[in-house]
């Protein structure tokens, strides 16, 4: 391994220990949330916050602004007239998607009315009340993603936890007092509006309303490239809203929604820790593919032996998990929980493979293993869902998202001119820990087959040491591999606005 090798794998591991830190307790957090809305909210009015967010999330989806990942990934990003006009384009795009929702409240609110929802609440002021999350947003700190591309995650990590922080504490707090949905709506907007004060802590930059017109045809380049992936992985994350709640109920929403919450941390941690820390670092590497395919296939070893045991914990635990965390009733339905733990594992892996394609500029390959994914969920999921209820639905998830990760892996197996043998031996590591993992679990069944709370104590026993072990192990082989002399992501910040010393600045290109 080369020394430049070696630096871009500590600071990756850094960038990834602040990102898991922050991720991490980002989580704690939200947990707290539906755990003790579970207790103070009806079911049905956090199935109604489900379908008002999907509403709203499917139609922002539509014309989602990659300003974000176009910085990261192209050599002028740290330039000012760039930094301005993403700020000014994602600007626009939040006023226009603003009056839009504006005026699609009413027949949004009709398409998901129950006579029980209309005798409770004027439907479309739930619309309305979400209407301007996207223009909050838009108003975000356009040099954040600077500080992603060079890799330095600490304020960034802090800045999300604290963000997060305050708008679930808000949350809870208004679920306390008003008893009904619109504590979950205005908590998500305060959660949107706290997280774009604080990127300008994180990130200082004073943003000028100004396009030039050769970024934003570079905007333009990228986002074709990436039309449409947006909307396909917001209707794949909003399928429950959609399909369950008119094949089965509102209720099933809530009850799919909060237990896939905890079903998917392998998920949700790996496409929110490894997604951000992968893409700046696979983006460093584009020009030189044997490198680049090492350190593919390094993430894609690392999350299969964290991952794996992760999955089958989850998994073996079952609906006591849900029941224990948000009651009886969010438990009820037999497997649904071991099959959402499933879909996280597998979809976890997914967002190891997806960022490739962001860095090296290809992102309709992701698009395409999308676009086959959604077909798949809502093809097979909807006659699922009426045929086999609840779980049904969790199981065509499942196959949905294991046709999107044979595609990914076969794109980027041809991208990388990497042979599918190579790919098999990174994974070998983490599935004999997951076999022997289930094994130790399977003797576990057959002998004292523990229940309830028990079955959750007896798999922390046994999962967490192993994914601790593993852990550690990672982090020290990643800090022992460090060049000597050489600075890690602990040295200094790049100061805002500027680029990372590691990068190519405007002058030398």
């Amino acid at each position: 391994m080369s020394a430049s090798d070696t630096e871009l794998r500590q600071r990756t591991v850094t960038s990834l220990l602040w990102q898991s830190m922050g991720v991490g307790g980002q989580r704690v957090v939200q947990l707290a949330a539906p755990i003790a809305l579970a207790r103070l909210i009806p079911r049905d009015e956090i199935g109604l916050f489900g379908l008002v967010l999907a509403g709203i999330g499917a139609v922002e989806a539509l014309t989602k602004f990659m300003g974000e990942e176009t910085t990261i990934w192209s050599k002028r990003g740290a330039e000012a007239r760039y930094l301005d006009t993403v700020f000014t384009v994602h600007l626009l795009r939040g006023l226009v998607i603003t009056a839009v929702l504006c005026a699609l409240a009413t027949p949004l609110s009709q398409f998901f009315a129950t006579p029980a929802t209309e005798a409770r609440y004027w439907l479309p002021g739930l619309f309305l009340m979400l209407a301007g999350n996207g223009l909050v947003e838009g108003l975000t700190s356009p040099a954040r993603a600077l500080k992603l591309k060079g890799m330095a995650f600490r304020r960034v990590a802090i800045g999300d936890f604290c963000s997060v922080l305050v708008g679930t504490s808000l949350t809870i707090v208004l679920a306390y007092m008003w008893r009904d949905v619109w504590a979950m709506l205005v908590g998500h907007l305060a959660t949107t509006a706290m997280r774009m004060v604080i990127s300008y802590i994180v990130a200082p930059y004073r943003p000028r309303l100004h396009i030039d017109r050769s970024v934003f045809r570079e905007l333009f380049q990228y986002g074709r490239g990436a039309a449409g992936a947006p909307f396909l992985l917001l209707m794949i994350f909003t399928a429950p809203a959609f399909v369950l709640a008119k094949a089965i109920s509102i209720g099933a929403v809530a009850i799919y929604d909060l237990a896939g919450k905890l079903a998917k941390l392998p998920e949700d941690i790996f496409l929110r820790v490894l997604g951000p820390v992968a893409i700046p670092a696979y983006a460093q590497l584009r020009s030189d593919k044997a490198r680049l395919g090492r350190a593919w296939l390094q993430a894609v070893r690392a999350f299969l032996l964290i991952g794996t045991p992760m999955t089958l914990t989850m998994a073996w635990c079952g609906n006591a998990v849900p029941a224990f965390a948000f009651g009886a009733e969010y438990g009820s339905i037999s497997g649904l929980f071991a099959w959402q733990a499933l879909h996280g594992g597998i979809a976890g892996l997914v967002s190891v493979v997806g960022p490739l394609f962001w860095a090296v500029g290809k992102p309709q390959l992701d698009r395409s293993a999308q676009f086959w994914r959604c077909l798949a969920m809502y093809g097979l999921g909807i006659p699922a869902a009426l045929w086999f209820g609840v779980t049904g639905f969790a199981a065509a998830t499942c196959i949905a998202i294991t046709i999107a990760l044979v595609l990914s892996v076969t794109f980027a197996l041809r991208y990388l001119d990497l042979k599918l043998a190579q790919f098999l031996a990174a994974t070998r590591d983490g599935l004999l820990v997951g076999a022997g993992l289930a094994v130790v679990m399977l003797v576990i069944d057959l002998t004292i087959a523990p229940e309830g709370i028990w079955r959750i104590i007896t798999a922390a026993a046994t999962g967490g040491p192993v994914l601790a072990v593993l852990a550690a192990k990672m982090l020290r082989k990643g800090k022992q591999q460090t060049p000597p002399n050489r600075p890690t992501d602990s040295a200094a910040e790049p100061p805002a606005g500027a680029p990372p010393d590691d990068l190519p600045t405007t002058s030398s290109l």
